[in-house]
């Protein structure tokens, strides 16, 4: 087998791979655009396939570092598939239709002439070569599930990142290749645990998303939830509302929910709930999926049970949050311009306020900014606007769906690969791995792919 790394840096970017199998196939995992960075270079780095063919697509999850640039795929292979779980085909496409919305704003406000980088159209036409492949059944490159003498196959295992997240494990000849995705070894509030191979895999290919993140003792998701809780009634005790900026996809549903079986048992009063428009679309598919796809609590329902109330991203220059409520609203890195962001403006300059974030938080990103800054401080979360300074209360609650690198490590240890691929990690973490691996599994041939080099595996 042959690997490239399509990533144009060593860093969580734009996850794509390409696997090189001779006459016997040529396939990529995953077609992701980097989420920092603007035009033509958040795109994987197509120039390196120039010399090869692809025959099929297949993606791990529907998180745009893993789907954002499928369409482009679809447009330089006119006869490529794409296989997907039915779950991440539906989340997919509403997904990258917004993807082109704020490709449109960007290339007025940012001057970016190539944006948008694909149109709705190409995206609804596209999807005539997506393919829904279940889990627990074999494929072919061609889309044929149980294929009989087939030299490549494929099969998908539930990696407890996201609703319809995947690993991909690859027969060929006799070897087993696998690719983790981004992956959850913990139960989630909604999300099951990852069930993946537990032996004879030759080849892992597997996320180091946070090798650099020591994993606290004593620290759980549950202790966290609690401190979170405790926090949310703190604010509304001393009349103040709370704001959490979050990723529509996934953190959302889980975080919404949580607070719901919270209030259920009376740990967390009973308040308005406000979320954005793509956060109740991406809600409506896992309601839609709930009986239907392997996550906790099959039937329940979101919308139809929590009745959140949608926020009207047009009119959010003229919220005025109101003691006792609680905005769970995007973007997560609050990034210029978005409702978390505009709403956080509002926040800082009341101190009975507070502005929690559940999830990772880039420290260029607006979000990361403001945890860095002492309460009292000023901080800049608009360009366009004048320095505030932070009055209200911030925290982060390490709520995380990517697994501890403690787990990362000890299944790289269970399967004992004869080579392990290092992939979807800063510098920091890939290091942290690449020590210990060479520590106390010196045997596994540890591999960390530069970006655009041909690799013999």
């Amino acid at each position: 087998m042959k690997f490239i790394n399509l990533t144009r840096s060593i860093e969580i970017g734009a996850n794509s791979y390409f696997l090189d199998f001779g006459d016997d196939g040529h396939l990529v995992l995953d077609a992701g655009l980097h989420p920092k960075i603007e035009g033509e270079l958040a795109t994987p780095h197509f120039q390196s396939l120039e010399d090869y063919p692809v025959d099929c697509l297949i993606i791990s999850h529907a998180h745009h570092d893993h789907t954002g640039a499928l369409p482009l795929f679809l447009r330089k292979y006119p006869n490529l598939k794409v296989f997907l779980s039915e779950p991440t085909y539906h989340l997919t496409l509403p997904l990258l239709h917004n993807s082109v919305e704020v490709m449109l704003k960007q290339r007025l406000a940012l001057q970016i002439p190539e944006y948008p980088l694909y149109t709705h159209k190409e995206i609804d036409h596209g999807t005539e070569r997506w393919q829904i492949c279940h889990i627990n059944k074999e494929w072919s490159l061609n889309g044929y599930p149980n294929p009989k003498h087939e030299p490549l196959t494929f099969r998908f295992y539930p990696s407890g990142h996201i609703l319809g997240a995947v690993g991909v494990r690859i027969f060929h000849r006799g070897r087993r290749i696998f690719y983790t995705g981004d992956v959850s070894f913990k139960e989630q509030t909604l999300m099951l645990p990852a069930d993946f191979p537990q032996d004879g895999i030759d080849v892992l290919i597997i996320e180091s998303t946070r090798g650099a993140q020591e994993m606290e003792k004593g620290i759980t998701r549950q202790t966290e939830i609690q401190r979170l809780i405790d926090r949310i009634e703190n604010t509304f005790d001393r009349g103040g509302s709370v704001l959490i900026p979050i990723f529509a996809l996934g953190k959302t549903q889980e975080i919404i929910t949580t607070l719901f079986f919270e209030q259920q048992k009376g740990r967390l009063r009973k308040c308005p709930i406000y979320i954005g428009g793509l956060s109740r679309s991406f809600s409506e598919i896992y309601d839609r999926l709930s009986s239907r796809s392997l996550r906790r609590y099959p039937g329940f329902k979101i919308l139809d049970t929590i009745a959140p109330i949608v926020v009207n991203g047009k009119k959010t220059h003229k919220i005025q949050p109101v003691k006792g409520e609680l905005y769970l609203v995007t973007s997560g890195m609050m990034n210029e311009n978005t409702i978390s962001n505009i709403l956080a403006q509002k926040f800082l300059p009341n101190e009975k306020n507070s502005i929690f974030f559940v999830g990772y938080c880039d420290p260029e990103s607006p979000a990361g900014q403001l945890l860095a800054t002492p309460r009292g401080n000023l901080v800049v979360l608009n360009s366009s606007s004048k320095p505030q300074p932070v009055l209200c209360e911030v925290d982060h609650f390490d709520l995380t769906s990517h697994a501890q690198r403690e787990d990362i490590l000890s299944y790289i240890q269970l399967l004992e690969p004869r080579t392990c691929i290092l992939v979807h990690g800063d510098p920091t973490a890939l290091e942290w791995f690449k020590q210990k691996i060479e520590e106390e599994s010196p045997h596994i041939n540890l591999v960390i792919p530069p970006p655009g080099q041909l690799i013999n595996v």
